[in-house]
């Protein structure tokens, strides 16, 4: 029988055609459902937080007062959400207001009873003008003495001689842990280049960036102590044999000149390049604020940081996310439809984190804020996490927790001795993103029908072309039969032409 020698090509192609109209299928099915998980789950447009945004600019945000900063903000330390923002991502010298991340770094790096010896470089690299306790060459003090000679008087030599103990000798080293410190604190515009704000091009920050340093400063009760008190006071000791008294010149302490009663800590700074700098924080029920003013005047920045605090404790409040939230609370468990319980008297698979927080401006209502469920940076104990804004500034976040460990939960059983009101109230449950599941379920949907329709089309095929195979090894047959006469014809052809050569 003779086999055609295009069967081999329509064989192919025929293949082809089992394939195209289930893929066709499937791309025109996932390719929306792909769109509607990305809109499902991507995130409104948010300006970050501490973007350069003027609040004032944000519709039925909150008045604030005027401040004479070059640059200012006021936040919230616990969610880092921003109260007030006045060219908060301008870049502006700190000057010795760098204390903030030099002494975190000694707290966190060293014993305070360790003892720092001041070189020559610590004691004469400290410019004429520039704020010193009169340490002498290889005298000695204590790293606790040092902290509170940095944060009380601003002593920059004891800032040189912390930085070569920390950095092993080297100054380049300690830098590099500053810089490295401010990354971690989310520090994006911030470049150090000494340890106690000596003036230089490549020494700068912003607002915002010492508000993040100052979230973690501000958590250390101990620097904030030292910040806060009247005066320096070291004694004669082996490592150096003087007395030294210094007053604090900072003037909100505790019968300053501008005393605030609800400070917790403050760091200033000056060079005539920085003008009057200022970081303080400030703590009133549970509510804890940090200002941040650059290049303000000497007296106008600590009037301006109490207009600031004021402002923010009179206008702002934190609520709990949990007790508030509605969007996302349906009000019955997962496992159920409608009042039934289809998994018995089950516990909620999920819940919402009752001790988080959001800034409210008491210009809003709660439900009037934007929100939005992100997957992004959750932690082991959370499915997600719901972000609120309002006006594109961001105001804090709720997590939605997976349950409790079974071993926590008495799965419904009530013992006699337990009194009705002691069984603690149940969580809030939570559906997350119901478009993005319905998408997935339809993506492997899908995939399941493109598999069973190629199988049906196979089979199809197979009925109408049942002797395919066969055919298929005829052709391979036919072709390698006529290859191999085909070369054995040449080769008769050769060898008869070299015998007419020979003679």
């Amino acid at each position: 029988m003779k086999i055609r020698t295009g069967n081999k090509l329509r064989f192919l192609c025929s293949k082809g055609r089992v394939l195209t109209l289930p893929l066709v299928i499937f791309l025109l099915v996932v390719t929306p459902l792909g769109s509607a998980v990305n809109a499902a789950s991507g995130t409104i447009q948010l300006v970050s937080p501490g973007a350069d945004i003027e609040t004032s600019s944000i519709p039925n945000w909150p008045k604030a007062p005027e401040t004479g900063a070059s640059s200012a903000l006021l936040m919230e330390s616990s969610t880092g959400a921003v109260l007030y923002s006045k060219n908060a991502r301008e870049r502006s010298y700190p000057a010795a207001m760098t204390a903030v991340v030099t002494s975190m770094l000694a707290a966190e790096m060293c014993d305070l009873d360790d003892r720092v010896v001041f070189s020559r470089e610590a004691v004469y690299d400290v410019p004429s003008g520039t704020v010193n306790i009169a340490i002498d060459v290889g005298e000695s003090l204590s790293v606790n003495e040092c902290l509170q000679a940095i944060l009380i008087r601003g002593a920059a030599e004891c800032g040189f001689a912390l930085a070569e103990h920390i950095g092993g000798g080297s100054r380049e080293a300690f830098v590099a842990m500053m810089n490295s410190r401010a990354a971690q604190s989310g520090c994006r515009d911030t470049s150090f280049s000494n340890p106690v704000g000596l003036h230089s091009e490549d020494h700068y920050t912003t607002a915002y960036d010492m508000a993040l340093l100052g979230r973690d400063f501000f958590n250390n009760e101990l620097l904030c102590k030292y910040s806060l008190m009247k005066t320096l006071h070291l004694y004669p000791s082996e490592g150096q044999k003087d007395e030294i008294i210094e007053r604090n010149a900072l003037g909100m302490i505790p019968g300053g000149a501008y005393e605030y009663e609800y400070l917790i800590g403050a760091r200033t700074g000056y060079t005539e390049e920085a003008g009057y700098c200022l970081i303080a924080g400030a703590e009133k029920d549970g509510v804890r604020l940090i200002a941040v003013l650059m290049n303000d005047g000497k007296d106008e920045r600590y009037k301006d940081a109490i207009a600031l605090f004021d402002y923010g404790f009179s206008n702002f409040a934190m609520v709990n996310a949990s007790e508030n939230e509605t969007s996302y609370d349906i009000g019955s468990k997962i496992g159920s439809y409608g009042t039934i319980d289809i998994m018995g008297d089950s516990r909620p698979m999920l819940s919402l984190d009752k001790s988080d927080r959001v800034l409210l401006p008491l210009t809003v209502d709660f439900g009037n804020l934007d929100s939005y469920i992100t997957y992004d940076n959750v932690t082991d104990r959370e499915a997600a996490r719901i972000i609120y804004s309002y006006g594109g500034i961001y105001l804090g976040k709720c997590s939605i927790l997976f349950g409790e460990p079974a071993e926590n939960y008495d799965f419904g059983t009530v013992s006699e001795e337990t009194h009705m009101e002691d069984i603690p109230e149940k969580k809030p449950f939570v559906f997350i993103n119901i478009v993005r599941v319905a998408a997935i379920s339809a993506c492997i949907a899908a995939g399941i029908l493109l598999i069973y329709g190629i199988i049906r089309l196979y089979r199809s095929y197979r009925k109408v072309h049942p002797n395919w195979r066969r055919q298929y090894r005829k052709e391979r047959r036919h072709s390698y039969l006529s290859e191999k006469v085909r070369k054995g014809s040449d080769k008769s052809l050769f060898s008869e032409r070299g015998r007419k050569r020979k003679k």
